[in-house]
């Protein structure tokens, strides 16, 4: 089977979507699956030579096309606060996603949250939609540390530490982890690059005597912060899938979450909830597994044995079973 793929999908601008692509793409070759690289552009070319067309990473064409059309949605911009608008990049993002979820004979996403909400924003019938979760590099992410210390020398980390990962945005939710953590009086590690929209919240970090932020960290780095971390925190208001819990998972770390968007969902109960979003609730779920180490043990074996149900080998087999039913 040759299945196209917009040359976008595997560029660096789209970040941890290609990350994904890739590793999908990696495990599809040896069942048969092989890519052709094609331009973006608005419409599709014509003699493009392949069976099917795969947005893997939100990009692509939102238009029908000859060939069968399968579109990765991994999440949609969260709900705005009553009374506020989507930024500009959030109404375009929106209307893309719904002109490629309406064009599209398959739509797949990584969990049963953001099926949902793809359902009810898009009208796409329960019978084009399928929920396929990512999975975890057990290659990179697992709870042995050898050579950790060795990388790590050069950051100077504390040595416990709460850990944030990925960008500083709003969804992110660190300012309130920022006051969670002073409450508790545990330093904050934040390792993420900011974006457009985060001054403020890279203020209150640079503002806080226990925080520490580390900006963008090569991707050697991130499976040693993970296993160096007491836990990590994940206190968003919205979350499409939430692969960082995993990938603590898998490396033996305590998560600590927030009950809101699919965050529950993807932690299967091996996660601390923070029940709201509020400093205290934050700080009391924190607290939970920083002072009980029977607590933070046992997460760590549900975690482990979370991680394992996602491998990149069963992804690869459902999103084969997805275009052999479009092909055929």
């Amino acid at each position: 089977m040759r299945v196209g793929v917009p040359g976008k999908a595997w560029g660096r601008r789209v970040g941890g979507d290609a990350a994904h692509a890739r590793a999908l793409y990696e495990r599809l070759r040896p069942l048969g699956v092989n890519v052709g690289p094609l331009a973006d552009g608005l419409l599709w070319p014509r003699g493009t030579g392949v069976d099917l067309l795969h947005y893997p990473a939100g990009t692509g064409a939102p238009v029908p096309a000859r060939v069968p059309v399968c579109a990765t949605l991994h999440g949609l911009p969260p709900h705005r606060p009553a009374g506020t608008r989507r930024t500009l990049a959030e109404r375009i993002r929106y209307r893309r996603a719904g002109g490629m979820a309406r064009a599209a004979d398959a739509v797949v996403t990584a969990s049963e949250f953001s099926a949902g909400r793809i359902r009810r924003a898009f009208g796409v019938p329960a019978r084009r939609l399928h929920v396929i979760p990512p999975g975890v590099d057990a290659g990179r992410f697992h709870p042995h540390a050898d050579g950790d210390a060795a990388l790590l020398g050069p950051v100077r980390l504390p040595e416990r530490f709460v850990l944030s990962l990925g960008p500083p945005s709003p969804r992110a939710n660190v300012p309130l982890l920022v006051e969670a953590t002073a409450r508790l009086g545990v330093p904050l590690v934040v390792a993420g690059e900011p974006g457009g929209g985060d001054a403020r919240t890279v203020r209150v970090l640079d503002a806080a005597p226990h925080a520490r932020r580390l900006g963008a960290v090569p991707g050697a780095l991130v499976a040693p912060l993970l296993r160096a971390a007491a836990v990590l925190a994940v206190p968003s208001p919205h979350g499409g899938c939430g692969l960082p819990v995993l990938e603590a998972m898998a490396c033996g770390t305590p998560v600590v979450i927030s009950d809101r968007g699919a965050l529950p969902e993807t932690a299967g109960g091996a996660a601390r909830i923070a029940r709201g979003l509020t400093v205290a609730g934050l700080a009391a779920a924190l607290a939970e597994v920083l002072d009980d180490e029977s607590a933070a043990v046992g997460l760590r074996e549900l975690g482990l044995g979370r991680a394992r149900a996602f491998t990149w080998d069963a992804t690869a087999r459902r999103h084969l079973e997805v275009f052999q039913a479009l092909v055929g």
